[in-house]
């Protein structure tokens, strides 16, 4: 929680109008070091729901939050939530069903999108996949496409908790943008057993101020923490065994961050930096791009940044360009 006060009951108590004993699953609420009330909030509804924990922390962001959460976690599995969204009322026994009864590692649960006037603009669609347990890059790739919006959220999903401490994944600490997306490539590069679910769950609010800046991306801050990501990629995968599709998994993750380093210091004019990050992405083996594995647009784009990614520069618009029309 971080200046999300005017949410947060709404939230809570979506959490706790749930069809399961409180004793049999736990709500942990994390206050990021919030400026506003949310604390105070959570202490008074402590008063009424048994299972609710309040987690103090000094301002960490996002990452650090939700790791501190789930270091405590007791759950056989773990449901990430944002403050301004809410849960539909008696959905969480039915989807811990489905992900028990078939030992699922990861459950995709049904999201919905509303606008401020709580009209519906989107819902996921999961009805084709329904009764399907796939492999973690099989899985990976069901839920996304041209149409899908925000494929990269970690929210509205089940994870097994012993599969994260197995493999010990957590959310990056100093990847601030599009953390989910890298803890997500982690998840599904380990993961065996992957399900679905297309009944009512998660239900997301969009709220001013709430969406990723786009203009951030350009900041040395995301240039740092986008190579961060590269590194932490390559760590996951020299740490674990890994299967030759889940290696395809995470060579299309790690091109995916790849292209969102330097994409931007395109954009932005900076070949200066582009040709310092790219002599760093050449000096690491681990960095460099494999196209093997790699799905649709990124594939594209990357045949053209082997050829060379000095020349890549030059080739990136019309190569762009070229790419959105057929992707």
């Amino acid at each position: 929680m971080y200046k999300v006060a005017p949410y947060v009951d709404r939230c809570i108590r979506s959490l706790a109008n749930q069809d399961m004993p409180t004793e049999e699953y736990e709500i942990i609420c994390v206050n990021d070091g919030s400026p506003d009330n949310c604390k105070e909030i959570i202490e008074g509804l402590q008063q009424e729901i048994p299972n609710l924990i309040l987690l103090n922390q000094e301002n960490q962001g996002v990452s650090m939050a939700r790791n501190n959460a789930m270091a405590i976690a007791k759950g056989k599995y773990l449901l990430p939530i944002d403050p301004d969204d809410y849960l539909v009322s008696n959905c969480l026994k039915n989807a811990l069903v489905q992900a028990d009864s078939k030992n699922l590692d990861v459950l995709y649960c049904a999201f919905e999108i509303f606008d401020e006037n709580h009209t519906s603009v989107w819902r996921t669609d999961y009805s084709l996949l329904i009764g399907r347990v796939d492999n973690g890059y099989k899985g990976y790739f069901a839920v996304r496409g041209p149409k899908v919006k925000d494929p990269d959220r970690s929210v509205a999903i089940l994870y097994k908790s012993a599969l994260l401490t197995k493999y010990q994944i957590d959310y990056p600490r100093d990847v601030p943008f599009l953390e989910d997306g890298l803890f997500l490539g982690k998840v599904f590069s380990v993961a065996s057993r992957v399900g679905y679910s297309d009944d009512d769950f998660y239900q997301r609010t969009t709220r001013p101020g709430s969406a990723t800046n786009s203009e951030l991306f350009y900041s040395e801050q995301a240039t740092t923490g986008f190579l961060n990501a590269l590194q932490e990629l390559a760590t996951h995968r020299s740490n674990i065994f890994l299967e030759v599709s889940e290696k395809r998994l995470l060579n299309h993750v790690k091109a995916k961050f790849l292209f969102l380093l330097v994409i931007p210091l395109i954009d932005a004019g900076k070949k200066k930096r582009y040709l310092q990050v790219i002599d760093l992405i050449g000096l690491k083996q681990d960095h460099e791009l494999s196209i093997d594995g790699v799905s649709g647009y990124y594939r594209f784009i990357g045949l053209f940044y082997k050829m060379s990614p000095i020349l890549f520069w030059y080739l990136y618009k019309p190569v762009a360009k070229l790419g959105r029309l057929i992707y």
